[in-house]
């Protein structure tokens, strides 16, 4: 679980969080809403292990993965689902690693590289990126 305790997040001198109290729990779907600058992206970067606290304590499993979407994304040529798949940096080098083998005609690499592709559940990577954009409001033509 991931648990801020009287967590105070400072910038400029002045506090965005102060005293601030949560537990999150495995399986928790949260929401976290308030006006700009209140500090929803500052504690995104604590998360992300990018900052500090200045005051209290805070702790999430180190064995988590999390995840996440860049508050502003580059215009870019790609497709939105691409882009998502982009994020999933194992997936994209093993990918690339079996069209080199391919091309190099190296079966025996190919089948390991398959394998690898499925334990890391490569061959439902488009299904989950397509669900997460539904989600998050994109339509399938974008």
């Amino acid at each position: 679980m991931i648990t801020f305790s009287d967590i105070q997040l400072l910038r400029g001198g002045k506090p965005l969080l102060d005293q601030a109290s949560a537990t999150i729990h495995p399986g928790d779907k949260v929401g976290l809403v308030g006006k700009n600058g209140c500090g929803k992206s500052t504690l995104f970067a604590l998360l992300k292990d990018e900052l500090s606290i200045d005051a209290g304590s805070f702790s999430q499993p180190s064995h988590w993965e999390l995840a996440w979407v860049a508050q502003e994304t580059p215009a870019l040529e790609r497709t939105a689902i691409e882009y998502v798949i982009d994020g999933d940096r194992e997936f994209r080098a093993l990918e690339q690693k079996l069209v080199d083998a391919e091309q190099k005609d190296n079966g025996t690499l190919v089948a390991e590289l398959h394998g690898k592709i499925e334990v890391i559940g490569g061959y439902s990577i488009r299904a989950r990126a397509a669900e997460l954009l539904d989600g998050l409001g994109f339509s399938k033509s974008r």
